[in-house]
């Protein structure tokens, strides 16, 4: 008999669950409980080498199209893509922003919400039962999309530590890049590509977002990766566009084309050949 109560109360409370998670079959809860990876801690005198290194991560290239997918504000089963992850922390006031990657101009979340969804003015021609002409305003609600956020630029430093003997990778900044349009006598033109913000991913609140928020992975639908790990495994497609140096200039201020395909390949290879002679002795 008491054994019988208990099953009873199994199914019952199952089919109550289930009842409340319609798109799940179990309750998934383990992606919400991570917590951000920790890192080690570097010594000053351990770092022997260190460069600086922005890269583009084009979201239009197969491995890299989980970053722009699903585009929409809702999200596939809680999943979001990374411009959404970041504008619903940025809504809520969960992570701060700044307008460099020196990360040393203040961005002011609320502000960029604000502008973001502002709505335009448009001036109607109505008519009446009379047939007579008039104007009256009409508000069009703006909402914050990233239907046009193809690449993400992303800075690290790149270091030696003798403590470890490897090359270590810390993630310093990433921006989300916004393809800027404007109707020019009717046509829509393309102006360029602006960061629409920086966010520090030391920072760790950025941290905690990212490692709590699902990814995508195609062999595996149950083990869906955090987007902190999707970064630090380098889970995507990226070239370098520039790297630190005198003139604090980027590849294409002095190469094009081909050229700064090339330029960006030996940059990667200096990096590697770096890390591979201090097996050498």
């Amino acid at each position: 008999m008491i054994l019988f109560f208990a099953v009873v109360l199994y199914m019952q409370t199952n089919a109550q669950w289930v009842e409340q998670q319609p798109n799940d079959y179990y309750q998934r809860s383990m992606t919400w409980e991570q917590k951000p990876q920790e890192y080690e801690f570097v010594r000053e005198t351990d770092v022997y080498w260190s460069k600086t290194l922005w890269r583009i991560i084009d979201v239009r290239e197969k491995q890299n199209q989980y970053f722009y997918y699903p585009n929409s504000p809702d999200g596939v089963r809680g999943r979001k893509n990374l411009a959404y992850v970041l504008w619903d922390a940025i809504k809520a006031g969960e992570i701060e922003l700044f307008e460099d990657d020196e990360m040393k101009i203040p961005l002011d979340g609320a502000k960029l919400v604000e502008r973001a969804t502002r709505s335009d003015t448009v001036q109607m021609e109505v008519y009446d039962d009379y047939g007579e002409a008039d104007y009256t305003t009409i508000y069009v609600p703006h909402e914050f999309t990233s239907e046009n956020i193809y690449q993400y630029e992303i800075k690290e430093a790149v270091f030696l530590d003798r403590s470890r003997s490897g090359m270590q990778v810390r993630k310093l900044g990433l921006a989300p890049l916004e393809d800027k349009y404007k109707v020019i006598d009717g046509e829509l033109e393309y102006l360029g590509t602006n960061p629409l913000f920086w966010v520090p991913m030391l920072s760790w609140q950025v941290r905690v977002l990212l490692a709590k928020k699902e990814a995508y992975c195609r062999e595996n639908l149950v083990h869906m990766p955090t987007w902190e790990y999707a970064f630090n495994s380098f889970m995507y497609d990226s070239f370098i566009i520039r790297e630190d140096n005198v003139w604090n200039r980027a590849i294409h201020d002095y190469l094009t084309g081909e050229d700064a395909l090339l330029e960006s390949e030996r940059i990667e290879e200096e990096i590697m050949n770096i890390s591979i002679d201090m097996w050498e002795y």
